[in-house]
């Protein structure tokens, strides 16, 4: 049993990880900021791979894309207490 693990541990260790999948589209293109309102993101890009609520009570959604090569993007998206966009961040 402990040589599966071991050999299952170093099959994995070779492998690339990958993380999310890749903008159809530039975000920062795509979302409107001002105008896209929450139910339009989740539309257009998914799920958000995090979902957090910043200092003062307003949502952030945080989507990732890695290959496991080294490329990948992080984009932010915010929004205003009426849930509209106020914020699209996309960084390499």
């Amino acid at each position: 049993m402990r040589l599966i693990f071991v050999a299952l541990l170093t099959l994995a260790a070779g492998c690339s990880v990958s993380l999310g999948r890749r903008f159809n589209t530039d975000p920062r293109a795509q979302i409107k900021v001002g105008f896209h309102q929450k139910e339009d993101v989740l539309r257009e890009l998914g799920q958000p791979y995090r979902v957090s609520v910043d200092s003062r009570g307003r949502e952030v959604f945080t989507y990732l894309w890695a290959d496991g090569s080294g490329a990948g993007q992080k984009c932010l998206v915010a929004f205003n207490d009426n849930s509209v966009s106020y914020l699209v961040d996309c960084s390499p």
